[in-house]
């Protein structure tokens, strides 16, 4: 498959157990610009990061439940699915970031 550019306006399918979550990749440029927004005398804000992240990825999503109930997307909620279908995600969209803590014990 060739190489893709990212675009703002794609939308990609993750499916999971009857649930479709709808998401955007994000550019590098993107990615740098959140991270440098929550970072304060070089510290950055990782669980902030993480959110943003998060709620500039998922852009809709089909049969999520709360209670048994199907529910309206909310970017809000969307912080609320299990971590490791955000885990997915975010490694599908390009959102997916190591901190330099992980990066060091990897090494």
């Amino acid at each position: 498959m060739a190489i893709q550019i990212v675009k703002d306006n794609e939308k990609n399918e993750y499916k999971v157990d009857g649930s479709t979550i709808y998401y955007t990749r994000i550019s590098t440029a993107k990615r740098g610009a959140i991270i440098r927004k929550h970072t304060k005398r070089g510290k950055v804000n990782w669980v902030e990061v993480t959110n943003e992240l998060v709620q500039t990825v998922i852009v809709g999503w089909d049969g999520v439940q709360d209670s048994g109930k199907d529910i309206a997307f909310d970017k809000d909620m969307a912080l609320l699915l299990p971590d490791e279908i955000l885990s997915d995600i975010l490694e599908l969209s390009g959102a997916n970031i190591q901190t330099q803590e992980e990066s060091a014990e990897k090494n």
